[in-house]
């Protein structure tokens, strides 16, 4: 599911942080009109960022096996304080079955768990809508009611409910815990449903070659630019060369793992001398379709990155919004099912023609 430049097979499937000033509702942003092609994006000034940190949460990805043909545990980390659950995967059993995501106290003390953000889907088939789906869900979601897990009492925190064969589910969840929390991402089949809070049964299945499984740290980036003064367009592009990925291991295997593209990462952007820019996004990878949550004054917004269809041609941008304010700040996950790098570029305001000599 999670592509990146390097894939040569692009699956497009359908499928909700300590973030409380954005966690109203948002509204549903309405569509700019898209710019002239424009073929010099890569040549313009890429912003640097005045402020560069990550915040130590912990993502348990889970992709791999993207398509398990048996019942078994997908992957399994135990986490202390905040985490992010990122699991997508198709049902290649020949039966209904259910991807779940499991929560066991290991502790010696009663350890309470508070569900922050959650947004999931699923669907019977290929589908390039997958991240937006999931990423609308996930802004859209705030904090629900939390529980408190006695020592060796488990819970399900996520259930796709009955998956078809060939059904793909994706989920992105965010959670915070008092004490050490085991987790497990698993596939059981229907008939299996009744026994599925016990793991001793299930067998651990084997990684495929493809996609990647692991954990990774530091989940959460948090940058600050300052836009220069002047009416030449500028850059930023998430998940290249200059957006390192993070590194990892399988639980299960004790590999090394590298996240490609930093699907599931949040990146938590501010921008300073904004006002009166045109954001537009550029796909730099393959199709991209997804979402990104825009402050710009006092309501947040939802942004669709490919409104009806997936962004495919990196030189026609597509609009996303005109900033009003000079102080923005927008979150930005990568996009399930989508292709990394993505390109955001900040025009003048009066962009109606490419720029000269293009």
């Amino acid at each position: 599911m999670f592509m990146f430049p390097s894939t040569a097979r692009r699956l497009l499937t359908l499928c909700s942080v300590g973030l409380a000033p954005l966690w109203a509702a948002p509204a549903l942003a309405a569509p700019v009109p898209d710019p002239p092609p424009d073929r010099a994006i890569l040549s313009y000034p890429a912003l640097r960022p005045v402020v560069n940190t990550s915040i130590p949460v912990a993502l348990l990805f889970s992709d791999s096996p993207e398509t398990p043909e048996t019942s078994g545990l997908l992957y399994r980390d135990t986490v202390t304080g905040r985490a992010r659950v990122l699991a997508y995967h198709a049902n290649g059993l020949s039966t209904l079955a259910r991807v779940r995501l499991l929560a066991r106290n290991t502790g010696t003390q009663a350890t309470h768990v508070e569900l922050l953000r959650q947004g999931s889907a699923t669907v019977p088939g290929p589908d390039p809508l997958v991240g937006q789906q999931t990423l609308l869900r996930y802004f859209a979601s705030g904090p629900r009611l939390g529980r408190t897990l006695q020592p060796g009492e488990s819970a399900a925190l996520y259930d796709s409910g009955p998956l078809l064969p060939d059904s793909v589910v994706s989920l992105l969840l965010d959670l915070d815990t008092s004490g050490p929390l085991e987790l497990s991402v698993v596939i059981v089949g229907e008939k299996e449903q009744p026994d599925s809070l016990q793991l001793g049964n299930l067998p651990t299945l084997a990684p495929d070659q493809f996609h990647q499984r692991g954990t990774f740290m530091a989940a959460q980036r948090t940058l600050s630019f300052v836009l220069p003064a002047g009416a030449a367009p500028v850059r930023l592009v998430l998940g290249g060369p200059d957006d390192p990925p993070l590194q990892g291991r399988d639980m299960l295997t004790g590999a090394a793992q590298q996240l490609k593209g930093n699907f599931g990462v949040l990146y938590d952007i501010s921008l300073e001398g904004a006002a009166g820019r045109l954001l537009a996004a550029s796909p730099r990878g393959g199709l991209y379709q997804g979402s990104l949550l825009l402050q710009d004054g006092q309501a947040p917004s939802q942004v669709l990155l490919g409104q009806g269809q997936a962004l495919l041609d990196p030189a026609a941008p597509a609009f996303l919004w005109q900033l009003r304010t000079q102080r923005q700040r927008l979150l930005f996950v990568p996009a399930n099912g989508s292709n990394m790098p993505l390109a955001l570029v900040f025009y003048p305001r009066n962009t109606n023609r490419p720029p000269k000599g293009k």
